[in-house]
């Protein structure tokens, strides 16, 4: 069967927001530049452009009292050989366009998760698929991580949504082992999983060296959503056991929370809050670092941070759960610790400020890393495998 050469690409928004918005992003243009059109749909849609890629925007799109042909707008006339979803949770939407074309639907994180995400307490991943057991383990497990319980009946019918839509799909795709075994463990059984990619610029490798030759302290770098699944206040810990900077990249819910800790711990003054930075922000910050932490609570879907520092030639020090045993090789790239363990990841980190030579031969470890097994190439191929694989299943459909 030939190789899809059309797609279009569906989501919420066309902006660069959040991972999820970066990866959309990031894939377009690379399949574009490999050839395939490309098109994509989205609710909201910022001014920015893609050669090759075709921007569609339809604030209808989620609004369920329409018929999908006015949902769709103007890509209702698009002809693909394949629909791409990206955070899409709904079955009557994909349902819709498969009578047209092969559906795909991508699974970022743990779609068929009441709470969203996937654990009991550090350290400890859920292993069970959705359904009427979850709510046990929400009430007397301490799975549900929230103060509004009286949202969870709604997020329990989203999650079952999510995991419908994947279904009805003629491909699942997800970006790491361990939300694909969330697939698996939900019933989901046509999947794929592709490899994701460094996509920010390259900045000055050197440059965290060369400022340690000065007065300035070796500095850590925290860049993800400041909420609590995702660690900080671990880290904010750790560092008042260094002698180190810690530069947060990154805005969410929890940010007053961190910055009163930094205070109570009397570290305020070396710790600073940068906010949501450009791709070419975050890449400098990168290049400052000496060592980038990921010290999440919840299992990592992926951890897109991570392979971002190996390919700017940075060690990582990182929980170990979830997805992030994709890419962390512990001793080679970076160094994994228990989550939740403040102490240990002091340790973790003081280990690698301490050791310039070893900072360095990780670094390097970590370019290879990602020049071995996440580069664009590498995501085009397993995409174009998925998008005939996609196009095959439909073709093969009952009628």
């Amino acid at each position: 069967m030939p190789e899809p050469a059309a797609v279009l690409l569906v989501t919420p928004s066309w902006t660069r927001d959040g991972g999820v918005g970066a990866h959309v992003q990031a894939s377009a243009t690379a399949l574009a530049g490999a050839g395939l059109r490309v098109a994509v749909l989205a609710a909201r849609a910022d001014r920015s452009t893609v050669a090759g890629v075709s921007v569609l925007e339809s604030p209808s799109l989620f609004d369920t009292t329409l018929p999908i042909e006015r949902r769709l707008g103007d890509a209702e006339g698009f002809a693909v050989d394949a629909v791409h979803f990206h955070q899409v949770d709904e079955p009557l939407l994909v349902r819709g366009v498969r009578a047209r074309a092969a559906a795909l639907v991508s699974a970022h994180a743990y779609t068929g998760c009441t709470a969203g995400v996937h654990y009991f307490a550090p350290g400890q991943e859920c292993d069970r698929g959705h359904g009427p057991g979850c709510w046990a383990n929400l009430a007397l497990r301490g799975c549900a991580h929230t103060r509004r319980p009286d949202r969870l009946p709604a997020a329990y019918r989203r999650a079952g949504a999510g995991l419908s839509a994947l279904r009805e799909a003629d491909l699942a795709v997800s970006y790491s082992s361990v939300v694909d075994r969330h697939l698996a463990v939900n019933g989901v059984s046509a999947r794929a999983r592709v490899p994701l990619f460094a996509t920010l610029p390259l900045g000055d490798s050197h440059r965290a060296d060369d400022e340690e030759a000065g007065d300035t302290r070796p500095r850590v770098l925290f860049a993800g959503r400041v909420v609590a699944a995702k660690g900080l206040a671990v880290l904010i810990e750790a560092i008042r056991e260094l002698d180190a900077e810690l530069v947060v990249c990154g805005e969410g819910w929890r940010l007053p929370n961190a910055r009163r800790l930094a205070r109570r711990l009397g570290v305020e003054r070396r710790v600073s809050f940068v906010g949501w930075l450009g791709p070419q922000e975050l890449a400098r910050q990168l290049a400052a670092a000496a060592v980038v932490a990921v010290p999440s609570l919840w299992p990592e879907p992926f951890g897109l941070v991570g392979i971002e520092a190996l390919a700017a030639g940075r060690p990582v020090v990182a929980s170990a759960t979830g997805g992030i045993g994709d890419w962390l090789e512990h001793g080679i790239n970076g160094l994994s610790v228990p989550p939740g363990d403040p102490r240990a990841l002091a340790r973790a980190l003081g280990e690698l400020l301490d050791d310039p030579a070893r900072r360095e031969r990780m670094g390097a470890a970590g370019r290879a890393t990602i020049a071995e097994r996440f580069t664009p190439a590498h995501h085009v191929a397993a995409m174009r495998d998925a998008y005939t694989a996609a196009r095959s299943r439909w073709e093969s459909r009952p009628d």
